[in-house]
């Protein structure tokens, strides 16, 4: 998808939910048939589709015979067999595990459907078929939207799913890719949380040592925590910004700060958010690094407002900010 499509129905989105009195869809919904008509079918709407693109009660074959009722299916491109499974439930329940094991068991007789989401018509789960297991549906979300708590990159991730840009298999390789970093990101962290022997013996290989002894694979356990981790990390940093071509690295805090200073600008009414832009370029340049504190430069651009130069300084994890025009 282009940019301009991708901005287009970005901002249709987003202007139809800012339209919809969702408090008031929030408390008509007491039982799960108004919470279907109130909130689920008119979130549906909104990324595009209508009536004719779900069925109601769909009756799934589990066995010659005999089906399984599921809330909610939709039909992709006017497709025979549904392609998302839904699983709804009353605005008033909290969803539980519970809910979704109920979601993934239809995963256990229909293989055409490829993702199923699990919603109370306020929060919206969406799961992905494992690619290499059919049957099985991933037991985390892939993304998650709630009606009353989200920003603009959450509306930005819903854009896949508008109707007339939905593609099911981008959609499958781009959750494998997310499913793939978070399993990485919890393998890495209960190799360096709690290390075996193995990871031990490479980290003294490392400082030069030979064979080690059981107070060295204790004195080494010790020193792996959140104090070397962070130090380790901050390395990494310095190496891979000497190693980038272009020599550019933005860090955590910079980026934390640069949403910071774009939330401030914005708050006055004169300004859209979307009239800002921002720029990293400047990072490597106009960073000057103490002991108790860091300052870098970031630059915006305000259509209104022309150049604003924002000075940052961030003392123990404090933002300290100093604008400029």
């Amino acid at each position: 998808m282009d940019k301009s499509k991708f901005t287009q129905i970005s901002r249709k989105i987003n202007k139809s939910l800012e339209s919809w009195d969702i408090k008031k869809a929030i408390d008509n919904s007491k039982n799960e048939t108004q919470t279907r008509d109130y909130l689920i079918e008119s979130f549906f709407n909104i990324l595009g589709y209508d009536k004719y693109d779900y069925n109601h009660e769909y009756s799934l074959p589990i066995e010659k015979g005999k089906v399984k009722k599921v809330d909610m299916a939709i039909r992709i491109s006017g497709r025979k067999s549904p392609d998302i499974l839904i699983e709804c439930k009353k605005a008033t329940q909290n969803l539980t595990e519970s809910n979704y094991k109920q979601l993934a068991g239809y995963y256990n007789f229909h293989d055409e459907s490829k993702i199923g989401i699990l919603t109370n018509g306020i929060i919206y789960k969406f799961y992905c078929r494992s690619l290499s297991n059919k049957k099985k549906l991933h037991e985390n979300p892939f993304l998650e939207f709630d009606l009353t708590n989200y920003d603009s990159s959450d509306i930005e991730k819903l854009v896949i799913f508008y109707k007339t840009s939905i593609d099911i298999n981008q959609i499958l390789h781009d959750s494998e890719e997310v499913y793939f970093l978070d399993n990485f990101n919890n393998g890495l962290f209960k190799t360096l949380h709690k290390p075996e022997k193995e990871f031990i013996k490479l980290v003294y290989k490392n400082m030069g040592g030979g064979r080690t002894t059981d107070k060295i694979n204790e004195r080494i356990y010790s020193l792996i925590n959140s104090i070397s981790l962070s130090e380790v990390v901050e390395k990494i940093k310095i190496s891979e910004s000497k190693d980038s071509k272009d020599g550019v690295l933005t860090t955590s805090e910079e980026i934390k700060a640069v949403d910071i200073i774009r939330t401030i600008i914005a708050m006055t009414s004169k300004i859209n958010n979307d009239e800002i832009t921002s720029s990293f370029v400047f990072f490597n340049f106009f960073r000057f690094n103490f002991w108790f504190f860091s300052v870098f430069i970031c630059e915006f651009f305000v259509k209104k407002l022309g150049f604003v130069i924002v000075l940052c300084s961030v003392t123990s994890k404090r933002h300290h900010f100093v604008v400029s025009q």
